[in-house]
């Protein structure tokens, strides 16, 4: 009996005794303890690459370069060869397509003058009334005189295959008249007369197509529209 009334009043003083101090958390506490404890976010990915760099300026192909020993490279085009017709050729073909321009270039000049001359001589009667007629174009020559047109392209070609057969590549441009005493003593100055020549020879190209261009699309002798556009009066 009395052991239970001991353990009843042990029970009842325990309810009134002091607790175990311990600190005392409150919700704001605990937000910052799990704000504490809760590991630290990872490093912000690395920005995006870099942006690949531009590509490179294309490269520009350095201007064609004239072979050696050939002249006519002059400014602003310099060694004018759009087609690529140098860069496919071999040495032996380029020397062949010089010969060939500076022939072409001779023939244009004569062709020139092969206007100029007969439209004058018509445009002053040298001839007759019927020379050139109706126009006074160098080209009514294929329907006024076409044997004197048929013989003097046979003339010409005959002397081109003499020519031809005489000579070898590479010296077919030698007109044979050094001996004229024409041909400077420097080789400077006679470079010069080649590049005079070439160039010459390029204008009177474009000239003769120029002249038979014009002639066909206005029906007008050369001289005629060069008195018109007050180029020359007679």
């Amino acid at each position: 009996m009395k052991l239970a009334i001991l353990s009843t009043l042990l029970a009842t003083a325990s309810a009134f005794a002091p607790g175990q101090q311990g600190p005392s958390i409150t919700a704001l506490a605990a937000t910052r303890a799990v704000s504490k404890a809760a590991p630290k976010k990872e490093a912000a990915a690395p920005k995006k690459a870099a942006a690949a760099p531009k590509k490179a300026a294309a490269v520009k192909k350095p201007a064609a370069q004239a072979p050696p020993g050939l002249v006519g490279a002059l400014p602003p085009v310099g060694f004018f060869d759009p087609a690529g017709f140098a860069a496919k050729a071999s040495p032996e073909e380029l020397s062949r397509y010089r010969e060939v321009e500076i022939m072409h270039g001779r023939f244009a000049q004569l062709a020139v003058l092969g206007f100029i001359i007969p439209e004058k001589c018509a445009y002053d009667g040298s001839f007759g009334d019927d020379f050139l007629a109706p126009t006074g174009r160098a080209l009514e020559v294929f329907n006024t005189d076409p044997l004197w047109l048929g013989l003097t392209l046979a003339v010409i070609s005959a002397l081109e295959t003499v020519r031809l057969i005489e000579t070898e590549p590479g010296t077919r441009t030698d007109a044979k008249i050094e001996s004229l005493g024409w041909r400077p003593k420097t080789e400077s100055e006679y470079i010069n007369y080649q590049v005079r020549e070439l160039q010459q020879g390029r204008l009177a190209m474009l000239a003769f197509a120029g002249e038979v261009a014009q002639e066909l699309v206005n029906d007008k002798p050369l001289l005629v529209n060069l008195q018109d556009s007050g180029f020359v009066s007679w």
